[in-house]
């Protein structure tokens, strides 16, 4: 069994509105992470997820319990020895003014050099190595307000390595960035465990790129509990399901999303394979239909999908009458077309 890198005993979070009065967000947690694993910290918005990471980070004490490092109490590093076990990078947006790449990433050497003019060798192969780490030699000397939203955050957490950090702590490192870029951060960290070695923890609201991505999960409800596991155990469990359960908000565990409950129009058989299949289905669950498997002897509407030269052709059969169609939008327009 790995022992823990970070550690929590009883621990109890939230803020101090003025002795002795404060507001508990979440008590009795028990929580671990370990060497070189990408930890994701999920749950509703108003849950907790920034007070617990600011918590583990020192940011905020801790209203009761214990946070241990490598075995030892949070609170009895110094702001310097902190600084070469754990690493944030936080939601706020980045403004950084006209600085360089490689200035701004070599910021993260401040802990240990002070000024940029005490950088030394070793300082900038760091640096260098950061970079690298991240996939952006080459952009050293690019300035930092020219580049695009998912290049400057990983700049930040280039910025976050250079202080070569035992732990990397990421508050929604993805909250301002497009999909792509969303993808591409969620990828780095994965690969920063995986391939570098590094310890990384961070929350995150992209729930499908964090249980696709993350060894396990922190699944944290709004009563301040915390689940920890992986993410099929706690789909399997229904943990997943419970912790996210909102009016007409269901959990697809057999694909793997969520699914918004519409009208129910009735249901349809479905012959189709592979992704023509997938997007025919979420089309009809879309207008609200319910996708059963393809039967012969069974009555009612039918949709088959047929490859052709140019693409799909799409065939409904109801009521006796077939009707074809050469893309899903039109296919979708007939159904929402036809009587309740």
């Amino acid at each position: 069994m790995k022992t823990p890198l970070l550690s929590t005993r009883n621990l109890q979070i939230g803020y101090t509105n003025g002795k002795p009065a404060h507001k508990v967000v979440a008590s009795n947690l028990n929580l671990e992470l370990t060497q070189n694993e990408f930890v994701c910290l999920v749950g509703p918005n108003g849950a907790g997820k920034s007070t617990l990471l600011r918590t583990l980070t020192g940011l905020l004490p801790a209203l009761d319990g214990e946070v241990l490092l490598a075995g030892r109490k949070l609170a009895q590093y110094s702001r310097k020895e902190l600084a070469n076990e754990i690493s944030v990078v936080l939601t706020s947006p980045i403004e950084v003014g006209a600085m360089t790449v490689n200035e701004l990433v070599a910021m993260g050497r401040f802990p240990f050099t002070g000024l940029f003019d005490r950088m030394g060798e070793h300082d900038w192969k760091v640096v260098r190595r950061a970079l690298e780490m991240v996939g952006l030699l080459g952009f050293e000397e690019r300035m930092v307000h020219k580049l695009s939203d998912g290049e400057r955050q990983k700049v930040m957490i280039a910025r976050a390595l250079a202080q070569e950090p035992r732990i990397l702590v990421l508050d929604e490192p993805t909250a301002y960035l497009d999909l792509p870029g969303r993808v591409s951060v969620m990828n780095l960290l994965h690969e920063l465990s995986t391939d570098h070695g590094q310890t990384v923890l961070t929350s995150t609201h992209d729930l499908d790129l964090a249980m696709r991505s993350a060894d396990r999960l922190w699944l944290m409800s709004p009563g301040g509990m915390i689940i920890s596991g992986a993410p099929e155990d706690l789909v399997l469990s229904g943990d997943f399901q419970r912790v996210f359960a909102r009016d007409r908000i269901t959990y697809d565990v057999m694909n793997g999303h969520f699914l918004v409950a519409g009208n129910n129009e009735g249901e349809i058989c479905l012959q189709a394979e592979g992704e023509a299949r997938v997007w025919t289905e979420r089309a009809l669950q879309r207008v609200g239909y319910s996708v059963i498997e393809d039967n012969a002897n069974r009555t009612g509407m039918r949709v088959s999908v047929n490859r052709i030269e140019s693409g799909f052709m799409w065939e409904v059969q109801a009521e006796n009458q077939t009707r074809q169609f050469e893309d899903l939008e039109s296919l979708v327009d007939y159904l929402r077309e036809l009587p309740g």
